[in-house]
């Protein structure tokens, strides 16, 4: 009889065990810079110029039965790797950065709220939103960022997309000008970035 029951019991953890391979209970995935972009845009007297970072990297925690499902993320960003496609304006971002002593950008999400959709079933079409905050971290000076997000499962990608706005005076830059023009110190920020969940994930978290 205890034979048995030992059995029994070997048995039924296996069986559990089998089912909790198939359902990640939380994981840190990473970010994949060939199918993300951070892009943005600055706005000078007369004229608008848009820009890109060209290498950035980063991590999401997710949590497949939360609402939210991401948890906490974080993404860095080279700044001297930023372009505005100009050499000449971009070697004046790089002083005005001092990239050579402030080498990196920052944001750290520490907040989301699930606002409307399911992110279980979302997609490109039927996107999931949510409302994030974090620290976001220019020229070493840390401040809150708040915004609103979309999402969705693409593929083996984890889609997180929006805007936001970037105030450069908030992070002891100075406002730039030059002879008649002057660069407004608000700069628009856009992304689409993609994280690579792993292939034993199943997102069950529901509004």
């Amino acid at each position: 009889m205890r034979f048995e029951i030992t059995s029994m019991k070997i048995a039924l953890t296996l069986v559990l065990a089998f089912l909790l391979a198939g359902l990640v209970r939380s994981a840190e995935i990473p970010l994949d810079p060939k199918v993300s972009s951070l892009k943005f845009t600055g706005h000078a007297f007369l004229h608008d110029f848009d820009g890109e970072a060209k290498v950035f990297s980063g991590s999401a925690q997710v949590d497949p039965l939360k609402p939210e499902l991401v948890t906490s993320a974080e993404i860095d960003i080279a700044a001297a790797k930023m372009t505005t496609f100009e050499s000449d304006r971009d070697h004046n971002m790089f002083q005005w950065l001092h990239v050579d002593l402030v080498p990196g950008i920052s944001f750290k999400l520490t907040h989301v709220v699930s606002t409307d959709g399911n992110a279980a079933t979302a997609t490109r079409d039927h996107p999931s939103k949510f409302r994030v905050s974090g620290e976001f971290t220019l020229n070493k000076v840390e401040k809150p960022l708040q915004t609103e997000v979309w999402g969705w499962r693409e593929g083996k990608w984890l889609v997180v997309a929006g805007a936001t706005q970037v105030d450069t005076a908030d992070h002891g830059l100075p406002i730039i000008k030059q002879f008649f023009m002057t660069v407004d110190k608000k700069v628009d920020v856009n992304f689409h970035l993609a994280f690579e969940l792993p292939p034993n994930l199943r997102i069950v978290a529901k509004p």
